[in-house]
């Protein structure tokens, strides 16, 4: 890394990147009921929406990695940005569904390259010893930007549309663009050609695909805790909907709380021990709503899934990005997009099983993650 480069703004570049990807992640599930009261939309229209937004973000995780090992941060963080603020822009002013299919189709792709590109980004600008901290911290950032957009749909809806909520995102993001053409970004890894060989070679090597199905795991278990809780409380512990929803909330602010406990624990404990303990934590809080449901056992135990969520993306980015150093975006994608695979799969697979099964799926999510990592961290100490 280039010694000449201030860290502190290119931190801020990366958080506030961060933001806007959780910002881009959640917008759907805000305005899609305004979506289908105002086309009339049906179940399967609405669902094939509501798809194109996972699609976007898992073709810009293909995409970034091998764009910033080879020409560098600052050309392709403010085109991803410029790219997810037309599709913000476009999803709230027009007037036709096809517009706004692609419009959900560019919030996606632009915050999947914010994603991967702002955990690269702060991985590659961190020294070895506060890297995991950093991440963490960065994963902070993206509970701001996840929480904020419920927020304000919860308190301008009643006399707003969705229209200038999700345009005013849009105006705040552009901001950020010029935030970025005034600062030195790290620069390209790879200035002539771009090692097609050695990227091969990672991609066979035991490390980066224990690292990789170790986010598997843990993609596939927020995953379904986001999309299913509410049901699974409502349907297997007769909690209310209102009641079902604080729950929701409360794994994100578990997770929240989570990584600015741990921006100070992974500078003073063992990475192994803190995810093993998170593990238990998260497997410890369905236990808990599944032997005890009720309505305050539903908040503890989803605030303690959250908790158990925190560590893993930080513990893993980190350990990724000090292995791949010289190739370290292309190693942050290739893990992403093994990441989603995992998320898409595992929820599909709620979807063939029982609801009541949920519990067990998740403890067998927390299970294998631990497995992994173990195993992960056994052949690096014998190598």
């Amino acid at each position: 890394m280039n010694t000449t480069i201030k860290r502190a703004p290119v931190l801020a570049a990366g958080f506030s990147g961060m933001i806007f990807f959780g910002v881009a992640f959640v917008i759907m599930g805000a305005v899609l009921p305004s979506l289908i009261e105002k086309f009339q939309l049906d179940t399967t229209v609405a669902s094939t929406l509501a798809g194109l937004l996972p699609l976007g973000i898992l073709l810009g995780s293909v995409l970034f990695g091998p764009v910033i090992d080879r020409f560098g941060y600052k050309s392709l963080i403010i085109i991803a940005s410029i790219i997810t603020v037309a599709g913000l822009e476009l999803l709230a002013w027009s007037q036709g569904i096809m517009v706004i299919r692609f419009s959900i189709f560019l919030i996606g792709f632009g915050g999947g390259i914010l994603n991967g590109l702002t955990n690269a980004l702060v991985s590659d600008i961190s020294e070895d010893h506060n890297r995991a901290s950093n991440l963490s911290i960065l994963g902070v950032f993206y509970t701001v930007g996840a929480i904020t957009i419920p927020l304000l749909f919860a308190t301008l809806s009643k006399t707003l549309t969705y229209s200038p909520i999700v345009a005013g995102a849009g105006v705040l993001m552009l901001l950020s663009v010029v935030y970025y053409t005034l600062i030195t970004f790290p620069q390209a890894k790879f200035k002539q050609g771009f090692p097609f060989k050695k990227i091969a070679s990672m991609a066979r090597e035991p490390a980066i695909l224990l690292l990789s199905f170790t986010l598997f795991f843990q993609s596939g278990l927020e995953g379904i805790s986001n999309n299913w809780i509410p049901t699974f409380l409502g349907e297997q512990a007769s909690i209310p909907a209102k009641s079902a929803m604080f729950a929701l909330s409360s794994i994100i602010m578990g997770v929240g709380v989570g990584r600015l406990i741990l921006s100070i624990l992974l500078t003073k404990m063992s990475r192994k021990l803190i995810l093993l303990s998170s593990m238990l934590m998260a497997a410890s809080g369905i236990y808990l709503i599944t032997l005890f449901p009720s309505v305050t056992v539903a908040i503890i135990g989803t605030f303690m899934m959250g908790l158990g969520f925190a560590s893993t993306f930080p513990v893993i980015f980190s350990e990724i990005g000090e292995r791949y150093k010289d190739v370290s975006g292309t190693a942050f994608s290739f893990a992403l997009v093994i990441a989603l695979t995992g998320n898409t799969l595992i929820n599909l697979l709620v979807g063939v099983v029982s609801l009541k099964f949920f519990p067990i799926l998740v403890i067998g999510c927390t299970l294998s993650i631990s497995a992994l990592y173990i195993i992960h961290v056994s052949i690096s100490k014998r190598q």
